[in-house]
C-alpha cells in the first residue's frame, strides 16, 4: 500500500512541476496614473518577458492566442527573449515576434541574455524584419485616440554598476515628449530607484521581468532567489512603487520560460495585461 501512496505522490509532484512550467497564465492588473488623458483611460497592454527559446515550455501558438485574446493597445517585450548559451533560435523569434506584430504594435528592449549571448545583430534585425520597433536607448511616441505615450525603452548594458549616471541619461526625450506620460521598457527591475532619479526622464509606468518571479515561490514569503537581487529578493512578482514618488509605478513579469535554474516551483509562467486608468 505504502508504494501505492508513494508512486501516487511522484506522479503528483511531477505533473505539478509540468503545469508549473508550462501552463500559461494571464495576470491582470489596473494602474492608475494621475492626470492620464481621458482618451487614454482603458489603454490595454500586454508584456510578454523572459522567453528564453529554447526553454519556453510555453507553445507559442497558445502564446500569441492569449495575447491576442486581450486585443492590446500596444505589446511590450521586456527581454530575453532567447537563452545566452543556446543556438540562436531563429525559427521560434520569427514566428513569436511576426505574430505578435499582426496582433498590435510590439515594442522590445533587450535583456542580458539577448546582448551577452552573441547574437544581439541577429536578434534585432530579426525583430526589425518582423515589424517590432527594437528600442535601444531611445523614446518614441505611440499614438492612442488622438492622445498617446511615449515609450522609452532602456537597453541592456555590459556593466550596470559602471554605466553613466543616471542611468536614464542616454535615452532622448524630443521637447514635445517631456511633458507627455511615459512609460519605460527597462529589464532589471532591481534598479528602480535608479529609474526614478531623473526627473527630466522619470517615467510613470516600469515593465520590467528579469527576476522571474524568484524561481521558486513560497506561500508568505514570495520568491527564493532572482539574479542582481539574490536570496528573498524584493521585485519578482507585482506591482511596486518607491515610496518617495508612490505615483509611479513598476510591474515585474514573472516572465515565461527558464534560464540556468530549470524548473519553477509555485510560479506559473504568465503574461501581463495592464489597464491604464
Amino acid at each position: 500500500m505504502i508504494w501505492i501512496i508513494l508512486g501516487l505522490l511522484i506522479v503528483f509532484i511531477l505533473l505539478y512541476l509540468y503545469l508549473n512550467n508550462t501552463w500559461l497564465q494571464t495576470t491582470h492588473y489596473s494602474i492608475r496614473i494621475p492626470f492620464l488623458d481621458e482618451e487614454l483611460k482603458g489603454t490595454k497592454i500586454v508584456q510578454v518577458s523572459d522567453v528564453h527559446f529554447p526553454k519556453e515550455g510555453v507553445s507559442i501558438q497558445r502564446l500569441l492566442k492569449k495575447v491576442a485574446n486581450e486585443s492590446p493597445s500596444f505589446i511590450a517585450l521586456t527581454g530575453d527573449l532567447i537563452q545566452v548559451d543556446e543556438k540562436f533560435p531563429a525559427s521560434k523569434l520569427s514566428q513569436l515576434s511576426t505574430g505578435l506584430a499582426k496582433i498590435a504594435p510590439t515594442y522590445a528592449v533587450t535583456g542580458n541574455h539577448d546582448l551577452k549571448g552573441g547574437h544581439l545583430r541577429d536578434w534585432e534585425q530579426m525583430l526589425s524584419e518582423s515589424g517590432v520597433t527594437v528600442l535601444i536607448d531611445e523614446a518614441v511616441w505611440h499614438p492612442i485616440n488622438g492622445s498617446g505615450l511615449v515609450l522609452m525603452g532602456l537597453s541592456e548594458k555590459e556593466d550596470f554598476e559602471s554605466a553613466p549616471k543616471p542611468i536614464l541619461k542616454e535615452i532622448e526625450l524630443a521637447d514635445e515628449q517631456k511633458d507627455e506620460k511615459r512609460i519605460l521598457l527597462a529589464h532589471h527591475p532591481e534598479f528602480l530607484e535608479e529609474y526614478l532619479m531623473d526627473l527630466t526622464r522619470v517615467p510613470d509606468l516600469i515593465l520590467s521581468g528579469h527576476a522571474h518571479g524568484g524561481q521558486i515561490r513560497l506561500p508568505f514569503f514570495g520568491g527564493l532567489f532572482a539574479p542582481g537581487q539574490g536570496r528573498f529578493p524584493k521585485y519578482t512578482s507585482g506591482v511596486h512603487f518607491d515610496p518617495d514618488l508612490p505615483d509611479k509605478r513598476m510591474v515585474v513579469s514573472r516572465g515565461i520560460g527558464n534560464s540556468t535554474f530549470p524548473f519553477r516551483f509555485n510560479n506559473r509562467p504568465e503574461i501581463v495585461v495592464i489597464e491604464l486608468q
